[in-house]
């Protein structure tokens, strides 16, 4: 079994990565093609629509306003160059909550962009046949698009993958260049007269409503680990990427409003369909329809494989569930992160029209920005060093804030309406479900060192958690444990904590794990010699107490039951101290005062002086008493004089006592009068073999009178603390 867990182990500590293979025509491949999409096939007859002929200015505008993000998103990725775009540039300065909000949205106008995607994929292969199909016709070949997509990138490697979207994206780029060098000998300047029908509010819509179309730039960023040469690789494609895009954005618009009128451009499901039958003749449509197929096919797999990514960097970060965050050991493809995806973008599909997929994704995609703004702006501020050498350069993050900021207003009411409910949602998600899983996250790394799979089941589990640390102890915890689930049922988790020095990676340091992984190995042995099933876990943390909370919250653990520590240098217990402290779990310390074999327990002492711990003081003398076939003595103290009001208070505890045990035992009931509790437990404590106190944290509770108990009694001693409901549910959240 040990030869078991070591194995495990080694697996578990070696982390799959991404492989650097792309380089600057790649990276640049990647942001083409996110770019170069359905914004320009799809877009521009809605964007005509709002703005008429003034379309041109609407996508030059756009394009030197999305400029300006372009190049600080550059800026971010050689500071950064790192994986997770625009989320790891705002987690890494801004911290959980910035981070958790780059990343929401992020993913969001990802999923939207997807959607958008593969509705103008299936839009012109629909075209391509020259046929009419009801609407679901439309939507079911956009979903079965997205899924074929999402498992062929999940079966590619690399090199593979980017071979095949580079023939893809430049094929696509091919096609339009075409269209606009043969659209010029047929362009009519008068066309595009009067240029401002709806004046230059319309104009100003149709940027926020294109500007989706300028966004894949920031997908390259979202690939940094496998980049070759991030730091600089990752800016030139950036920017290469979008001076590419605006030249062919600006063009075709130029082409589309200059030989079609705007407004069979506004009424065209495939507006450059128009175009093309207009400059190659009747057969154009063909033409087009093949660049918009390839287009799309360009753009929605960019932004799968790249929105995988920042899903990935996300659960690695525990702000997702883990299996988000994890690679696949044979492709290096983050699958789960990749058919997430894949089944998100299927359902926006299902549910939403066009029109709303590209304002949702608009939206998401707006909001995404406004934090990175603010990231870049804080890394100039404490780090002067790390300013461009343009001044200009570092005024960005302002310039950029209100121009987002400005852009994000211009959005119709429907749009602002469901983004607020998008950013409710994340509010939900992170408060009660990312936040305490990052931080956790942040604080250590666990490992689980058993291949079996835990199983969802909507009934609970009673779950006891021991931390091992100290050999002469693990066999007397794990027996007692045992005792305990007898009674109340359950299993067992078995938790050995790393104590990590800061600065020092997690996973380092659990490589250098011997003397820790040992003890779980003894646990191993002990719990398989007493056909006792335990789930082994090793956790690296910069606290042991942190650590040991940590696993029980992770584990959703019940009951910790664990040894009583040794005491520091100055007398006090700081382990237990912080994990009294604070625990949401229930606590059992166990001072053990006696050889653990052979066990006879006779006598189970229960001091009772508040109804605070009485159940479990009394389940845990149950549980021993009656696998031991020893006998339950409650006992508690009135003061000399005691007045009427004491003695019915003390009666009304153990009357409570005496109707909470659930026991076969015997038991019996003694009062007696005492000048002071702590001496007279101390003397009484000869006669038993089990005594048993509840306990709380203090400030001095290395002082208290349960404390001072536990190490003069002359028996074995358990220290019982209960978490009250409001204070667990407290913690959780």
């Amino acid at each position: 079994m040990p030869e078991d867990i070591q194995s495990i182990f080694e697996k578990k500590i070696k982390r799959a990565q991404f492989r650097r293979t792309i380089t600057l025509f790649g990276a640049t491949t990647t942001g083409v093609g996110a770019l170069m999409g359905a914004g320009i096939y799809v877009l521009i007859g809605a964007a005509a629509k709002v703005a008429g002929p003034s379309v041109i200015y609407s996508y030059l505008l756009c394009g030197l306003l999305a400029f300006a993000t372009t190049l600080m998103y550059a800026e971010l990725g050689r500071i950064i160059p790192r994986s997770g775009g625009g989320y790891t540039y705002a987690y890494d300065v801004l911290g959980s909550i910035g981070g958790f909000t780059t990343g929401w949205f992020l993913a969001l106008g990802s999923l939207f962009a997807s959607g958008l995607y593969a509705i103008g994929f299936a839009q012109y292969a629909i075209s391509l046949t020259g046929a009419q199909y009801p609407p679901y016709v439309a939507r079911a070949l956009a979903i079965a698009i997205t899924v074929l997509i999402a498992f062929l990138n999940i079966k590619s490697s690399g090199n593979n993958r980017f071979n095949i979207q580079g023939w893809i994206v430049w094929g696509n780029v091919a096609i339009l260049l075409l269209l606009i060098a043969v659209s010029l000998f047929s362009l009519n300047p008068k066309m595009a007269t009067p240029a401002f029908p709806y004046g230059l509010h319309g104009t100003i819509a149709a940027v926020s409503l294109i500007y989706i179309s300028f966004f894949g730039y920031q997908l390259i960023a979202n690939n940094a680990d496998e980049i070759i040469n991030p730091e600089k690789t990752v800016p030139q494609a950036m920017v290469l990427s979008m001076l590419i895009s605006m030249a062919i954005y600006v063009l075709i618009a130029v082409a589309a409003v200059m030989s079609v009128p705007w407004k069979e451009l506004a009424q065209s499901d495939a507006p450059l369909v128009l175009l093309a039958n207009k400059s190659f003749g009747g057969r154009g449509w063909i033409v087009i329809s093949i660049g918009g197929i390839l287009a799309s096919l360009g753009a929605l797999s960019s932004t799968l494989i790249s929105q995988s990514r920042q899903t990935y960097a996300m659960g690695k970060d525990r702000f997702f569930p883990d299996y988000l965050g994890t690679l696949d050991e044979k492709t290096r493809q983050p699958r789960s992160a990749l058919l997430l995806g894949a089944g998100l973008v299927s359902l926006i599909l299902l549910l939403s029209d066009l029109e709303f997929i590209a304002k949702a994704a608009n939206f998401s995609l707006l909001v995404s920005l406004l934090p990175v703004s603010l990231a870049m702006r804080k890394i100039y501020q404490k780090n002067p060093a790390s300013r461009p050498e343009a001044r200009w350069k570092i005024y960005l993050p302002e310039i950029t804030l209100v121009i987002n900021l400005c852009l994000l207003l211009t959005l119709d009411i429907v749009s602002l309406a469901f983004g607020q409910q998008l950013a409710l949602a994340g509010f939900a998600v992170y408060f009660f479900y990312s936040r305490k899983r990052e931080k956790t996250g942040r604080e250590g790394v666990t490992i689980v060192l058993e291949e079996r799979k835990q199983h969802f089941s909507v009934f609970t589990r009673n779950r006891i958690l021991i931390p091992m640390a100290n050999p002469k102890t693990q066999k007397a915890l794990l027996t007692f444990t045992r005792t305990l689930l007898s009674k109340m049922g359950g299993e067992i988790v078995v938790a050995a904590i790393k104590n990590v020095p800061e600065k020092t990676d997690f996973y380092e340091a659990l490589s250098e794990a011997g003397e820790t992984l040992d003890v779980i190995k003894r646990s191993v042995e002990l719990a398989r010699s007493e056909n006792t099933r335990i789930r082994p876990i090793l956790r690296a943390s910069r606290d042991v107490a942190r650590g040991i909370i940590d696993v029980a919250e992770e584990e959703k653990c019940d009951l910790v039951v664990m040894g009583f520590p040794k005491l520091q240098g100055n007398g006090k217990p700081r382990i237990l101290g912080k994990i009294l402290k604070s625990s949401s779990t229930d606590v059992v310390i166990l001072n053990l005062k006696m050889s653990i074999e052979p066990i006879k327990i006779e006598k189970v002492g229960i001091y009772l002086n508040r109804l605070r711990n009485l159940n479990l003081m009394l389940m845990c003398a149950a549980a021993v008493a009656e696998r031991r076939g020893g006998k339950i003595i409650i006992f508690g103290f009135l003061p000399p004089g005691y007045t009427k009001k004491q003695k019915s208070k003390l009666d009304k505890i153990i009357l409570a006592g005496l109707m909470t045990l659930k026991s076969t035992a015997l038991y019996e009931v003694r009062l007696k009068i005492s000048e002071n509790n702590e001496e007279d437990i101390v003397r009484m404590s000869p006669e038993f073999d089990v005594l048993i106190l509840g306990t709380r944290y203090t400030k001095n509770f290395e002082a208290s009178m349960p404390f001072n108990v536990s190490r003069r009694a002359a028996c074995t001693v358990l220290l019982v603390k209960t978490i009250s409901r409001l204070r667990k549910l407290t913690k959780i959240l």
